[in-house]
Formats: C-alpha cells, sequence, structure tokens
C-alpha cells in the first residue's frame, strides 16, 4: 500500500509541524489530564486544524482508499442517506471498520507514524530545544515530566518575549536542577542543567526552597566565558519575561545585579570612551543582549505593573536605579569607562523607557521618590547636559558625522561599531530627554538646584535651561552643515526644540522653568542679531564678526516661542517680561523685539550685513508668534505701535501682484517640460501659499474689537471675510494652536455693519441660511434617507439649536441687521415652491415669522416647527430696541402677531379665547417683550414653559393693545420726583447732617471749582453710594447732571470736543424729518415714562420729545460729514434711536430746556463719545478713517477694553463667551447702547449715567465688567447649556445694583484707568 507524504521524512515534518502548532492550546491546558482531553477535541477548537499538511494528507488518503467502499455501500441502500436514518449510518460505519482496506490502512499507518514520533523523540533537543532526554532523570514518564518545546533564536540581539515551552515538575527536580548547573560540573551537564530550567515556570522557581542556589547558578552562567551557557542564562531570563507574574521582579533583579557586576568588578572589560564600541567583541554583544533585555522589559513592565503589590514596583525601581547610577569617574590621566547609561543611551536614545515610567502617577510618585536616595543619576543626566553645551563649539573631528550615524544606526542596516563622540552625543539626547521630563513635574523640579562635584556653584534651572537654549540658538559651525531628512531626527538643536517645547504644553512647569529674562534673551538672540547690525550701521559702528543664524535655527526659536504664546501666561511674559507689570511700556520685551524683527522683515529692512535675508517660512512663523499675541485685547494693545495690520495688508497686495506677474505655463506652451518653467511653477505655489499666510494672520485682527476697526481700515475686510468663509466650509481648525474661533471671530465681525456687508458679499449669510433652510425644512435636492429624521419633542431640537445659535449671532447687532435689512421690503410671493430656499435674510422672515397667507402655510413640510423657530429668531431680534423699531416701522410686526392671535381664537362658554399652544404663548411673550419697557421689577415677562399637568396657563393672552395690566406692576411713587432730596431712613443711625450732606453741597455756593469740585462730589456720591444707594435719585440726580457738566466743561481733560453754537431756530427744527423708527421710539419712551410717573401728560410729553428730537439731531448733523460709503447704516445720518436723550429727557420730568441745556453742554465732554452714540456718528470731530468706517469707538474701545479686562480678572467669563461663540464687546454694545433700558431698573438706569459721568467714562467699561461678575455663575450654566446668547439678551439682570457695585468698580479703576482712560478719550486723534 502506496502511503505518499505519509511516511518517511516527509512525515516527521509534518509531525513536528503539528506538535508545534498545538502548543497554544498546551499551554492553557494547565495540566497533564487537561492536555490531553485539549488534544482529543483539538479539530473543534483550532480553526487551523484542517490545513495541516498532516491532516491534509491523512484525508486525502482517507478518500482513495475508503472513498470507493463508502459508496459501494450508499448506493447499496437506495443512493441517498435521510437524516432520519441514523441507525443505517452506524451499520455502514462499522462494516467500513471492519474491512480489510481499513485494517492495512490504520497498521501501515501507525507502523509510520511510531518511526515518526521515535525520531522526533530521539532528536527532541535538536527538534525543539529543550534538551536530549537519555538519562533516567530526563525520561518523562519515570521523572514525572512531561515537557513541549518551540523553537527559539539563541544568537539574536533583540529578546523575543514570545519564546515557547512549558515543563510540569516535582518538587526535587529543581534541585537536580541546582546541583547540575554548578560550575564545578562539566560544561555539557551545566548545558543540559539551563536548558531543562529555561522549561520550568519562573514562580515554580522562585517559590521553591532552592532559589538562592538557582539564582547564584544563573548569576554565574551570565558571566559565564562559554557562548551558549550565557545565552541560556539570558534565554532563561527572557523565558521569565515573557510571562506577567509578579515574581519577573526577582529575575529583572537578577538581570541588574548581573550588569552591575560587569562594571563594579576590577577584571572589568568595559570599553573606555574614547576607543569608542565595537559590538562585534564578544564582551560588548554579551552586555548589549543583556541591556536590550532589560530595556525592553522596562517598556512591556508599564502595561501591568500596577495589578501587583507596590513592592514590585520598589523592587524595579530599586534596581534600575542601583545600575544607571554607576557612574565611573576619571582619575587625572586615566580616560573614563563607558558607564550603564552609555549602553541604555545607544539602544533608548530618547529615553523612552523614562518617559513611560513617568507618564502615570502610580509609577511616577514612587519613581521620584527613590531618585532622592539616587541623585547620581540626576547629576549625571545634568552635568552631561551642561557639559555638551559648552563643548557645542568644539571641532571633533566626527562631531559633524554624529547625527547622521545615530540615523543610520535607525534607519538603515545594524552598524558593528561606534565612536567615542557618538556615544556622548547619545548620551546626551538621553540625559537632555530624562531632565526634560522631570522637569515637568513639581517634584521633579524640587532636584534642583542641584549640586555637582566639579562645580562649586549648585546649578539651577535657569542655568540649566540657558545651556539647553544655547544648544538651539548657537549650535555651532559643524551643525550648520546639511544633512539628509534621516539625519534631522537627531539634530540637537531641533531635539532640545522639541524638550523645550514639551516643557512648554504645561504652563505652570512652562512659567517655572522657562519664564526667565535671561532665558528669553538668549533664545531671541538670533533675530536680535538682526535688529543690533542694524542699529550698529544706523548709528555707523564698525561692523563685528558674528555667525549669522541659518534658517532651521530660527524655526526652531519660533516653534518655541510659538508654544509659549499659546498660553494666557506666556503671552504675558512675552509681553511683560519675567515682573508681569502690564503697565510697564519698556521696548525690551521679547513681544517687542519679535514685533520690530517681523516688521522689519516684511519691509525688507533688516541689513545685509546680519546675513541672509529671512525666506517667507521665518517671517511667517514670526508673524504668527505676533498673531498670537495680537489677537488678544491686551496683545493688541502692546502691538499697536508698530501697526503690523498695515505692514502685513501692504505686503500681502505686494504678494497678490507678484502673483499675477508669474506667468504660469499651460500645458500647450512649447517650453512646459523645461526647467525654467518647472521654476515657474514653484515660485507660483510658493507665492500663493505666502499670500495666504499673509490673508490669514491678517484676518486674525477680527479676533478682537479694536482690531476689526484696524482691519477694516486697511481696506482688506471683504477678502479676509472671504478667505476665512472659504476656511470655516471646508471646516479647517483656525492655526495649529487654535481648533475653534472662526465661529467666535465671525460673531464679532457681524457686530460692526461693514462687517456684516463683508460677510453677505462673501455669501456667508446666504450659505448659513441655505444650510439651516436644510436642516428646518429641506435641502435643494432629494436625499435617500436610510433612517428617518427623529420627531422633534422640544419645539427647537438639538439639531436645529446649533444652526438657530450661528443666526442669532449674526444677527444680534443693530448695525447688522439694518446692514440686512434697512429699507428692505419682504420678498413676498403669491405661490411658493417646496424647494424653493430664501436667499436672504427678509427672505427667511417671510417664509417662517410673517405667516400671513395660505401660500407660505403651504410651502412649509414642518409649518409648527418652521413657524417656532422664526418667532424664537424673532424674539431675540426685537430684545434690541433699535431693531425692534426698525423691524415694527418696516413690517408692522405688532399688528400681524396680534392678528395671528386673533385667528386662533376658540369658542369657550359663548366667548372667544386664544387657544394656549407654543405658538400663541410665543407671539404672546414676543408682544409683551416690544410693548412693555422696563427693568426687572418694572414689569412682568411671560414665560415660554407650559405645564404637563394640564393647569391653566397662568399668564392672560390677548389680541389687542394695551397689553393686561398683570404685566404692567404698579411703581407707586419709587421713581417719582419727590420735592429735591435724598430721602432719609429714620431707622438709620447717621445723623441728619450726613443725610443731608451731599444736597447740601449740590445746594451751596461753590467754594470748590474744577476738579476740586468734581473730586468732592466724587467722594461725597460714593458715600452716599456705599451707604444709602437706593436715596440718590430724583432731584439730586438732576443736580448733579446740571452742576457737574457746568464744572467738567471748564476742564480741559474732560472737555475734548470744542462748543458748537446751536444755529437753527424753531421753524427750521420743525423741518426737521424724522423717521418712522425715530418717531416710534418717541412713543415707547414717553410710554415708559407714564408707567415710570416722571412725565404725566401723554400729548404734551410727546410733543416736548418730538422738539428735543429734531433739535438733537438738527445739532448733531452740523458736526457730521456725509462719508463716501456703500453702507446703508452710513448713508442717511444716524439711523437708531436717540436712547440717550430720550433718558436725559425723562431723567427731567419731560422738561425740554433742561434737558436741552444738559444735552448741548454734555457734547463737549469726552464722554458724550460714549454715552451718547449718537454724538460721534460720522463727526467731524474724529479722524477721517474712523468716521467713515462705520464702527463706533463703543465697540472699538469700550468693547475692547471691557474684553482687555475679562480676560485678566474673569478669565471664566471669557472663556464661556468664547466657547458660545459669543462676543463680550457685543452684548455690552446692545446694553450700553440703550443706556440699559429693559435690563436694569430705572433707578440704575440713572445712577449709570451718574456714575460714568462724575467718577469718568471709563467707568462705562467697569461698570459692563462688575454686571458680568455679577452674571458670573449664571453664564457659566448657560455656556453649559448652549443658550447664552438668549439669556443675555432675554433675561433682564436680576439682583444688580449700580451703587451696591461702586466699590469693585473703584478697584477695577485702580488697576487699569491708566490704560483705559487714555485709549478712551484719545479718539480725536488721527
Amino acid at each position: 500500500m502506496d502511503l505518499k507524504n505519509l511516511e518517511g521524512d516527509e512525515l516527521v515534518q509534518h509531525l513536528r509541524q503539528l506538535v508545534i502548532s498545538c502548543e497554544p492550546h498546551i499551554r492553557e491546558a494547565g495540566s497533564v489530564e487537561n492536555v490531553e482531553e485539549t488534544l482529543q477535541h483539538l479539530e473543534e477548537n483550532d480553526d487551523k486544524f484542517h490545513r495541516y499538511e498532516f491532516v491534509k494528507n491523512l484525508k486525502r488518503k482517507i478518500e482513495e482508499i475508503l472513498g470507493p467502499q463508502i459508496d459501494e455501500e450508499i448506493e447499496k441502500h437506495g443512493g441517498q442517506i435521510d437524516n432520519g436514518h441514523e441507525t443505517l449510518v452506524s451499520q455502514i460505519t462499522d462494516r467500513i471498520i471492519k474491512s480489510k482496506p481499513y485494517n492495512d490502512l490504520s497498521k501501515k499507518l501507525k507502523s509510520n507514524v511510531q518511526e515518526a514520533v521515535a525520531e522526533l523523540v530521539k532528536n527532541f533537543d535538536a527538534e525543539f530545544g529543550i534538551g536530549k532526554h537519555n538519562g533516567d532523570t530526563f525520561r518523562h514518564h519515570d521523572a514525572g515530566v512531561r515537557g513541549f518545546g518551540g523553537s527559539d533564536d539563541e544568537d539574536t540581539i533583540d529578546s523575543s518575549f514570545h519564546h515557547g515551552s512549558l515543563m510540569f515538575m516535582k518538587p526535587e527536580y529543581l534541585q537536580q536542577l541546582a546541583e547540575k548547573m554548578g560550575k564545578s560540573n562539566s560544561v555539557t551537564t551545566r548545558r543540559e542543567a539551563l536548558q531543562s530550567l529555561i522549561a520550568v515556570r519562573v514562580d515554580d522557581v522562585v517559590t521553591s526552597d532552592f532559589v538562592n542556589v538557582i539564582r547564584k547558578q544563573v548569576l554565574d552562567a551570565l558571566a559565564d566565558s562559554d557562548d551558549q551557557i550565557m545565552n541560556l542564562g539570558l534565554k532563561f531570563v527572557t523565558r521569565a519575561f515573557s510571562s506577567t507574574s509578579p515574581h519577573t521582579k526577582d529575575i529583572y533583579t537578577l538581570l541588574t545585579d548581573h550588569l552591575m557586576s560587569q562594571f563594579m568588578t576590577r577584571k572589568t572589560s568595559i570599553p573606555k570612551v574614547k576607543n569608542g564600541l565595537d559590538i562585534t567583541k564578544a564582551e560588548v554583544k554579551r552586555l548589549l543582549k543583556a541591556f536590550r533585555l532589560m530595556n525592553e522589559f522596562q517598556h512591556e513592565t508599564t502595561n501591568y505593573w500596577i495589578r501587583y503589590p507596590e513592592l514590585y514596583l520598589e523592587e524595579v525601581l530599586k534596581g534600575t536605579l542601583s545600575l544607571l547610577s554607576i557612574h565611573n569617574v576619571s582619575t587625572v590621566g586615566m580616560p573614563q569607562t563607558l558607564s550603564p547609561l552609555h549602553f541604555v543611551a545607544l539602544l533608548d536614545t530618547k529615553a523612552q523607557w523614562f518617559i513611560k515610567w513617568m507618564h502615570g502617577n502610580f509609577s511616577r510618585s514612587f519613581l521620584l521618590d527613590h531618585l532622592t536616595s539616587y541623585k547620581q543619576f540626576v547629576e549625571n543626566a545634568v552635568k552631561h547636559c551642561l557639559e555638551f553645551s559648552a563643548a557645542r563649539k568644539v571641532p571633533f573631528d566626527l562631531m559633524s558625522e554624529i547625527s547622521d550615524s545615530m540615523s543610520k544606526a535607525s534607519f538603515e542596516s545594524r552598524r558593528t561599531s561606534y565612536t567615542g563622540a557618538e556615544l556622548e552625543y547619545a548620551y546626551f539626547i538621553h540625559s537632555a530627554c530624562v531632565i526634560g521630563k522631570l522637569l515637568c513635574f513639581s517634584n521633579g523640579r524640587k532636584f534642583f538646584p542641584i549640586k555637582l562635584k566639579d562645580s562649586e556653584d549648585p546649578v539651577s534651572i535657569k542655568k540649566l535651561m540657558v545651556a539647553l537654549v544655547l544648544v538651539v540658538v548657537d549650535p555651532g559651525p559643524v551643525f550648520h552643515q546639511q544633512r539628509s531628512h534621516a539625519a534631522e531626527i537627531y539634530d540637537p538643536a531641533r531635539l532640545v526644540a522639541d524638550i523645550l517645547k514639551g516643557l512648554c504644553s504645561s504652563e505652570q512647569a512652562c512659567e517655572i522653568c522657562l519664564f526667565k529674562d535671561e532665558i528669553t534673551s538668549t533664545l531671541l538672540s538670533p533675530i536680535s542679531h538682526y535688529l543690533d547690525v542694524a542699529v550698529l550701521k544706523e548709528h555707523h559702528f564698525p561692523k563685528f564678526e558674528h555667525q549669522a543664524p541659518d534658517e532651521k535655527t530660527l524655526l526652531h526659536v519660533a516653534d518655541i516661542l510659538s508654544m509659549i504664546a499659546s498660553s494666557t501666561k506666556g503671552r504675558r511674559h512675552l509681553m511683560y517680561g519675567e515682573k508681569k507689570d502690564i503697565f510697564s511700556r519698556t521696548k525690551s520685551s521679547a513681544a517687542h523685539i519679535i514685533a520690530e524683527f517681523t516688521k522689519k522683515a516684511l519691509q525688507r529692512q533688516l541689513p545685509r550685513e546680519a546675513g541672509q535675508a529671512p525666506t517667507h517660512a521665518v517671517i511667517g512663523a514670526y508673524l504668527y508668534i505676533c498673531r498670537q499675541i495680537y489677537n488678544t485685547c491686551e496683545g493688541l494693545l502692546v502691538l499697536y505701535p508698530y501697526e503690523l495690520h498695515a505692514v502685513v495688508a501692504e505686503t500681502w497686495r505686494d504678494a497678490s501682484r507678484d502673483l499675477e506677474s508669474v506667468n504660469t505655463p499651460t500645458p500647450g506652451d512649447d517650453d512646459s517640460g523645461s526647467d525654467n518653467s518647472s521654476i515657474t511653477i514653484r515660485e507660483a505655489y510658493d507665492v500663493v501659499a505666502w499670500e495666504d499666510t499673509l490673508r490669514d494672520n491678517l484676518l486674525n485682527f477680527a479676533s478682537t474689537a479694536k482690531g476689526i476697526l484696524l482691519l477694516q481700515q486697511t481696506g482688506a475686510l471683504n477678502e479676509c471675510m472671504s478667505y476665512m468663509h472659504t476656511r470655516y466650509e471646508k471646516k479647517l481648525q483656525v492655526s495649529k494652536c487654535e481648533k475653534f474661533g472662526y465661529g467666535y471671530m465671525v460673531t464679532q465681525v457681524a457686530t460692526t455693519s461693514p462687517g456684516m456687508a463683508a460677510l453677505r458679499k462673501t455669501g456667508y449669510m446666504k450659505a448659513l441660511i441655505g444650510e439651516l433652510w436644510s436642516v428646518i425644512e429641506c435641502g435643494p435636492i432629494d436625499i435617500t434617507l436610510f433612517t428617518p429624521k427623529s420627531w422633534p419633542v422640544d419645539p427647537i431640537d438639538k439639531s436645529l439649536h446649533k444652526h438657530m445659535i450661528r443666526l442669532l449671532n449674526v444677527l444680534s447687532s443693530f448695525p447688522a441687521v439694518y446692514e440686512l435689512l434697512g429699507d428692505t421690503q419682504l420678498p413676498t410671493k403669491q405661490s411658493y415652491g417646496f424647494r424653493e430656499i430664501p436667499e436672504c435674510m427678509a427672505g427667511l422672515l417671510d417664509r417662517v415669522v410673517f405667516m400671513d397667507s395660505p401660500a407660505k402655510f403651504h410651502s412649509l413640510f414642518n409649518v409648527d416647527q418652521s413657524h417656532m423657530f422664526g418667532l424664537r429668531v424673532l424674539s431675540l431680534m426685537v430684545s434690541c430696541l433699535d431693531s425692534f423699531l426698525m423691524l415694527q416701522s418696516q413690517y408692522q410686526i405688532q399688528e400681524k402677531l396680534l392678528a395671528a392671535q386673533s385667528d386662533n381664537q376658540a369658542v369657550n362658554k359663548d366667548r372667544k379665547e386664544i387657544i394656549v399652544d407654543m405658538l400663541s404663548v410665543e407671539r404672546n411673550s414676543i408682544l409683551v417683550r416690544t410693548y412693555l419697557v422696563g427693568g426687572p421689577t418694572e414689569r412682568v415677562l411671560p414665560t415660554r414653559s407650559l405645564e404637563d399637568s394640564g393647569t391653566r396657563y397662568s399668564f392672560p393672552l390677548f389680541s389687542s393693545f394695551p397689553v393686561p395690566r398683570e404685566y404692567s406692576p404698579n411703581l407707586g411713587g419709587r421713581s417719582g420726583i419727590m420735592p429735591g432730596f435724598i430721602y432719609p431712613t429714620h431707622t438709620q443711625g447717621l445723623p441728619k447732617k450726613s443725610d443731608n450732606e451731599l444736597t447740601e453741597f449740590l445746594d451751596s455756593r461753590r467754594s470748590e471749582k474744577g476738579k476740586a469740585w468734581v473730586d468732592k462730589c466724587r467722594n461725597l456720591l460714593s458715600k452716599f453710594f456705599a451707604s444709602k444707594g437706593d436715596q440718590v435719585k430724583g432731584a439730586v440726580i438732576q443736580k448733579i447732571l446740571e452742576q457737574s457738566v457746568n464744572v467738567m466743561s471748564t476742564i480741559p481733560e474732560e472737555s475734548v470736543f470744542p462748543l458748537m453754537q446751536f444755529a437753527g431756530n424753531d421753524s427750521t427744527v420743525k423741518a426737521v424729518s424724522l423717521t418712522p423708527l425715530q418717531q416710534l421710539g418717541i412713543k415707547i419712551a414717553i410710554r415708559y415714562g407714564i408707567h415710570l410717573k416722571v412725565v404725566h401728560t401723554s400729548s404734551d410729553a410727546t410733543d416736548s420729545l418730538t422738539f428735543l428730537m429734531r433739535q438733537v439731531k438738527f445739532y448733531l448733523e452740523q458736526q457730521q460729514k456725509t462719508p463716501d460709503s456703500q453702507l446703508k447704516y452710513m448713508k442717511n445720518g444716524y439711523t437708531g434711536f436717540d436712547w440717550f436723550a430720550a433718558t436725559v429727557f425723562l431723567i427731567f420730568n419731560g422738561n425740554h430746556d433742561r434737558a436741552w441745556d444738559f444735552l448741548q453742554s454734555f457734547s463737549t465732554l469726552g464722554a458724550s463719545g460714549y454715552l451718547w452714540i449718537p454724538r460721534l456718528h460720522a463727526s467731524v470731530h474724529l479722524p477721517s478713517a474712523l468716521s467713515a468706517s462705520g464702527i463706533h469707538p463703543l465697540f472699538s474701545s469700550t468693547g475692547h477694553n471691557i474684553e482687555f479686562i475679562l480676560q485678566i480678572e474673569l478669565p471664566l467669563v471669557s472663556s464661556a463667551f468664547k466657547m458660545s461663540g459669543y462676543t463680550p464687546a457685543q452684548i455690552c454694545q446692545h446694553w450700553l447702547t440703550q443706556c440699559f433700558w429693559n435690563y436694569l431698573d430705572w433707578q440704575d438706569v440713572c445712577h449709570y449715567i451718574v456714575v460714568c459721568l462724575i467718577h469718568g467714562v471709563d467707568h462705562q467699561v467697569y461698570v459692563c465688567v462688575a454686571i458680568l461678575n455679577h452674571l458670573q455663575s449664571y453664564i457659566m450654566a448657560h455656556m453649559q447649556t448652549h443658550d447664552l446668547i438668549m439669556f443675555l439678551k432675554e433675561e433682564p439682570i436680576h439682583g444688580f445694583k449700580v451703587a451696591q457695585n461702586l466699590k469693585y468698580m473703584l478697584e477695577l479703576e485702580k488697576k487699569y484707568r491708566k490704560m483705559v482712560l487714555p485709549d478712551m478719550l484719545n479718539i480725536t486723534r488721527p
């Protein structure tokens, strides 16, 4: 019988494959009995069972010999076997098993297998690497031992944690092995014993009674001169490390003890440093094998050491630090030998083992604690860093090849030798990485200052950092040479730069380690070199020899500075230096040096004598650092003198012209394949990249309120908005250090009319409305939905909320709303298509807000949800009184909402009632908010929530004005004018004289004049605000306003504007036309005055206020010029309502003459430009660029300073605004423009004006900061719920009193007046 492939050597090979493949299943079994059970069910458990050659050949032979007989038996019974004929199947099986062919096959196969197994057992050591099983001790059944083995590679330096063999033994077995491993035995006996020991589990070895003897024998084996014995010793350690047993610590300690013995013995064969390292030598190769094994264990043990007791970690740490602290100090005249760290550094150059050990708190705490006992490890690292830094200019013969050699070791074939300089360089890299990681943690920084043996003065962190920075900024002439890309990985400047950037990732560590003037000065030395040469050239000093920094050095420095500037503390260090004095204006700080270098580089004014001109990449890197500074409020104030916005804009225009001049060849050109063509294409790409870099940095001026003004004055606002829209559509992050920010920037830009005009031109608004419509209704095309949309439960569900917030952010400001909707009619149609998407804001309002025709209802798929969305948008828009007046005057929104309420009625008990649903409740809320004006206690606002319990809605709904009385609380006489005193409270214990001190001061003839009178009034007012703030009202406020204006108009510092004489008369005033918006504003103001009981007769008060508004408009138009602007907001004078004049009118109880006299005198004061918004609209008193910009100083100055103080005083609030995509400048401009109407009670509105007039106009900034401080907890909460803009715009400011917060505002004044007040009062200067 022919059994091809199942006999001879082929069968031996196939059985060997099967046995080796079974090893994992044997390991899982755990005992001999389980092993037998596992092998019997191997086919069930092994997916690869049928792929083994032995199995495939066996199946083939069975099919060949027994197949015909099986087919014959099946045909005898009808040719098929059904599932139910189990008995028939067993009968056929029995016949086959009893047949002669089966018996012959079985006998022959059994004989062949027995011969093959005998061959395998005979050569078991060669086949499986466990040992020869000749004697009685090693016979499986006699000694009770069963072994299973795998193949190992003994000669590789790389350790293998996957070596496989397993042995179960009797306890006395280890005693026999320990005796056979002794040095007194023959080499052959020791090898056999070691081979057997390898198969024993590490737990059995460590827990046995003979562990000390075995440990000594293994140490002897590791140090043995016989290579095979040494390799077997290492293999034992490797096999132990392949398990995750807690006893691996004992084997690791054994390995470190062996290595320590190699360096501590006097007869050591450790090479000298100067001789380098030849790894072909046997003794060196042995050490490298052991160190490589140790290093791999250091990497792997971090994955599981936390599951063991702390003793495990402590012993591993102790063994490691004991070894690595060995540092042989050479005596005079004797060369130094290599230390263990030289070997570790060669195998793990960047100290990844140490970085892993420092990563988790569990190991880091123990490691730092143990390092206090092994300070030598830290001292050696620090010493080597200092020595390398000091010797960086020494021209070693092989120094220039170091990084290349290290690179080749990693990326090319394995090298056989390393020079001494290479070993020292690897040691430096390792030491620098260790120190860099150590300094990231507070306990690691406690090692400094550290005392070195060869140094008198201890080494501080600052001294060490300066040494490392010198490696970056002045690497020496050798490292300036060009290298391959692979060599750059081990470039010293790059490595140290990466370490310093790692330090910058921790703001606390960076502050302690790097925020020192000496370190920063050293870091800036490459760019200071250019500026110093420029100064010397300007003053005609003789040239001095100094090597110019190359491009790589400048880029490394820029990367480090950029990481520093990415944190708040880092930016302030660059701006103000080590002292962090924000009021210092020294130009020696890092920010000024960087800005000056960048400006001169952009203008190409750097001297040629300083070296090669910086490339675009270098200039772009330093411009990015400037951008990180100027995109914050305080940074912009620091860099403002350099006018980088103008310089960058001019450079960008030059780049655009260069791009147009570059002739990019087309495929049809004859010379398209020439070298010149390739250069031209490359130049074109470079210019495009440079243009984008400049435009990107120019765009980031839009991050702040004042920055938007600067950007607008460059004339590049439209191009920057187009660039931003392109990046925003692609969802690109703002920069390498900022993932988010475009949403915040869009909101900031949309606060101004030129910004909104630019956004509209770029198509941003159209795209925003299109995205919104696709969410609320449908997209422009059908898209197959595999899963249906979720049915909305809330009026505004999550999918719609984000788009609504984006829309509301850009509709929050009246100038922006007017730019979009001013003098624009609704695009109403007779019919609308189902997929007709509105393209403008007016179209969106027409479709989802003013739903006054059946065609609009029928064109919507989600009528209720879309209409609800439109009403919520309208509700937030009308929270701005100017926006409401415009919408009402143009679209009659109140009448349409009332009509909708009337249509939504049902008959209930013979009378009509408005159906209560979400739409009617929302309409009711809008009607109440637009009809009534008042602070938190002066009107009652209905809620939007409906109770699920079935209880009746508690607020009355209505379909005609006036609103029900439930919404208008009776204010009594608290806001009225009593006969002209501060109302004393008799329950307070102050004497009567003190009660009337302010009144007496105002009524008395003034002995003080000018500033003295203002100072005294300020002190008395502060005193009464602190004790009796609620009593400062009525006639006293009138007197304060009138007398203070008369006094302050004589003070040059306060009287900023000239007093213009009124050039009209009654007839000219009556000829002045008021816009419908302004006429409607007058009605609202009078209604509010009557509600407050400060005016009594509606008709007389209306006529008087109308005349005052015309008079004021005529007076201000005398001081305005018509700008050449395409902005709607700038074409026909001030388009909003004069809320300040209306407030003054009500303060003086509707007395036209007193109000006019006050306003005319007040117009000379600098405070008038900020409190009285129309005062500076297109004013001749402003520089022409600012006057024509369409950006009011209230935004560019007050808003900027509010954000500036917030970033310092309330960083959490500032961050909450940024995360919400909403800006503090925007909401504060809203509050201030309408004099806090609807947000503060009337008394606090009056106090706000008095404080800003008496204490200084900068208190306008401090009032807003105080309000945001008061609302801090609410702001943080609504930031989490993503409705911050709704809260700030729709809700009044509850619980805030100006008088109670004056103390906080005075504290802000002491800190910031030096910066804020000059910035606000210098607006008249060009």
